[in-house]
């Protein structure tokens, strides 16, 4: 795609590059303006038909500011009690050395790139951060959303993760779509909703069943069915239920609603179409690894005495901020924004890789970790072998198998109050960036008050040693807690509690208390 005929800024500039922000999954277009090589204008490209002409606020922080950004790490570091800059020969060299035996590798959204994950298949075993699906994740396309008449959103929230998505189910409702939000706490799309049931996971596995069963007495699901039979539907599923021990019945309850009344959905969030392991396996069969090479920061959501052992066997990570992650790795490298490389996204929930081709300049020690392995290992990677790619902005389309031929095997759970750990507004890489961190300075337990009265807390609850203030809120189902999950120990300003220090399996997002 090309830059528009007419400039979008009314700066100076000497040079206009268009690529894509792999800030989340929608992957909007955008045009930069540079002059003299430095960034001075940023605008959504009005001719892209997901973005048209907007970009939200995460992906112009992602955009703006990480490259400048004071706090970023460049370079190469040993962590040892203080951290010791090594040159690039002197890390090299003790990653040929020590990167021995059986190599563990977790990929994540933002710093590993299509060739990253095609090299890591190579060398060792790769996991990550998010559910890991082999069935079309989507059927139909975010920006076709603003179509249906009748949407069903079930613990979706776009604002959090496929930010611009949010636009087209604003347009849908605005256009007089019957929005019916089942969510564990009122959030975003709850705001647009005409039905707004609030109800704990429990609640709503219960509540979506009865949709698909002949014979109940439940008015509210009654009234749905014959909307679902009239209308059709969409229904938009959060992936955070993928990550957790109700996923093998939200799955069977979608093949029952595709079954019934031929609904198209979309999964929400981050989410992996390729092969890999989720972290689970990774906590499970961890002890099988000699060495491990992390991206971004999935040492959040490990228990912290796994964290411990990690520590005492070599590790790399590759990381724009030094994070928990780092703290309990080896060599610690600088690595380099989506922005500052060729970057081929593939992980997200509509079943589209895309290529965002470099807009900035990489600063001077930033790291591509792709072309630090390949030389590592001494191995290429050949992309045309693994997929044919489209590089328009349209992205390339997976060609994965419906979902209705799969089975899933549900697991009888223990009733009890549901501790919920996700991001809110700001994400995993928000409190290295100022003004984001301001939006969301601490970190707390919302509780509604009949779940403060059962488990008798009034200003602070406690989780495995964690103290946490608690903010009595009506906007909380009962029987749930719910803590953003966007703090660690080692963050700057204000640092809270990483999940793997206060969960017993901090690799779900849901979890029942015992």
């Amino acid at each position: 795609m090309k830059p528009p005929s007419v400039a979008l800024t009314v700066k100076s500039f000497d040079e206009q590059v268009v690529s894509a922000c792999t800030g989340c999954g929608c992957a909007c277009a955008y045009v930069l303006y540079k002059e003299k090589g430095q960034l001075v204008d940023l605008y959504g490209h009005p001719a892209d038909p997901k973005g048209m002409g907007s970009l939200c606020s995460k992906g112009i922080t992602y955009i703006q500011e990480i490259t400048n950004n004071p706090l970023r790490l460049i370079g190469f570091y040993l962590n040892e009690r203080e951290p010791v800059a090594l040159s690039e020969s002197e890390a090299f060299d003790m990653a040929k050395r020590k990167l021995k035996g059986k190599i563990a590798i977790i990929l994540d959204r933002h710093l590993s790139s299509l060739e990253e994950y095609l090299l890591a298949r190579s060398v060792g075993d790769v996991f990550v951060d998010a559910p890991v699906v082999d069935f079309k994740p989507s059927t139909v396309f975010f920006n076709r959303w603003q179509d249906f008449k009748l949407i069903l959103s079930w613990e979706a929230e776009p604002v959090f993760s496929e930010v611009m998505s949010m636009r087209y189910l604003v347009d849908a409702v605005e256009k007089g779509s019957n929005l019916v939000c089942v969510s564990s706490r009122y959030s975003t799309v709850c705001s647009k909703a005409k039905t707004k049931l609030l109800m704990n996971p429990f609640q709503q596995i219960s509540f979506m069943k009865k949709i698909t069963q002949p014979e109940h007495e439940d008015p509210t699901a009654t009234a749905l069915k014959k909307k679902l039979y009239l209308l059709g539907g969409l229904l938009l599923i959060s992936t955070n239920l993928l990550s957790s021990p109700f996923r093998n019945s939200v799955l069977n309850i979608l093949k029952d609603l595709i079954k019934h009344y031929s609904v198209e959905y979309s999964f929400v969030g981050d989410l992996m179409p390729f092969p890999a392991m989720e972290l689970e396996k990774f906590v499970e069969n961890f002890e099988e690894y000699d060495s491990f090479i992390f991206f971004g920061n999935p040492l959040i959501y490990i228990p912290e005495q796994i964290r411990q052992e990690i520590k005492n066997r070599f590790s790399i990570h590759f990381t724009l901020f030094p994070n928990l992650t780092s703290h309990y790795s080896t060599l610690i490298i600088g690595a380099s924004n989506f922005t500052e490389r060729d970057f081929i996204a593939y992980r997200n929930s509509f079943g589209r890789v895309y290529f965002c081709p470099q807009s900035v300049s990489k600063p001077k020690g930033a790291v591509v970790p792709y072309e630090f392995l390949s030389r590592l290992f001494d191995i290429k990677v050949r992309l045309e072998e693994f997929i044919t790619l489209d590089t328009s902005l349209e992205g390339t389309s997976l060609e994965l198998p419906s979902i209705e031929g799969k089975s899933f095997e549900e697991k009888q759970l223990p009733q009890g109050v549901v501790l919920h750990t996700a991001n809110s507004l700001v994400e995993e890489l928000g409190h290295w960036n100022p003004w984001t961190h301001s939006m969301e300075k601490y970190q707390k337990a919302y509780i509604s008050k009949k779940t403060a009265d059962r488990l008798r807390v009034r200003d602070k609850i406690t989780l495995n040693g964690k103290v946490f203030e608690v903010v009595i809120s009506p906007n909380i189902a009962d029987e749930m807690v719910f803590i953003p999950s966007s703090f660690e120990e080692f963050q700057p300003f204000d640092p809270g509690h990483s999940v793997g220090s206060f969960c017993k399996y901090p690799f779900y997002r849901y979890e029942v208390l015992e």
